[in-house]
């Protein structure tokens, strides 16, 4: 019996991947200026001031400037693969809505907090080791998004996804 809970998660956790992707193609033009210049870049740019405001770092659309280097946030750098993986697995994931919805909460800020860490990291990488940018960015910082996502929903359905409250799942 165990095994048709894991199969119905797995293909509800497609699904949702599916059609949470679908959505987010088709009302791009509308959010990505919102995901990336305003929750991405703009906060990633404060951040960087706050903890170094000597390099003077402004914003200009999804760009990071400083005086010596130029970083631009480009789509797919928003961190929502890594919110919809975690989106589509609490979805998927059979638990009591009670602890469902405040797990989606906070799973999709723990992606969201670890992209802006992501981006930041990535610019002070860029302005003192520029040669190891690319390993960090295309290995190393999608790595942290999905690491940080996947053991937030291990961690909170560990927690909340066995007990009396929730759903119950037969391990026969």
């Amino acid at each position: 019996m165990k095994k048709r809970y894991q199969i119905r998660f797995i293909l509800f956790f497609a699904l949702f991947m599916l059609i949470g992707h679908f959505l987010y193609y088709l009302s791009k033009s509308s959010l990505e200026p919102v995901l990336i210049e305003g929750l991405n870049v703009n906060v990633s740019v404060k951040l960087i001031n706050f903890f170094s405001p000597d390099l003077l770092i402004v914003q200009n659309g999804r760009d990071i400037k400083s005086t010596s280097v130029n970083m631009t946030v480009a789509t797919g750098c928003d961190g929502m693969d890594g919110i919809l993986i975690i989106l589509s697995a609490m979805l998927a994931f059979p638990m009591a809505c009670r602890y469902k919805l405040p797990g989606l909460a906070i799973g999709i800020l723990v992606v969201y907090l670890t992209n802006i860490i992501r981006i930041v990291l990535l610019f002070y990488i860029l302005l003192k080791i520029p040669e190891w940018f690319d390993f960090f960015h295309i290995y190393i910082g999608q790595f942290m998004v999905i690491f940080a996502g996947g053991i937030f929903f291990l961690i909170w359905v560990s927690r909340y996804g066995t007990g009396k409250d929730s759903t119950h799942v037969r391990e026969d």
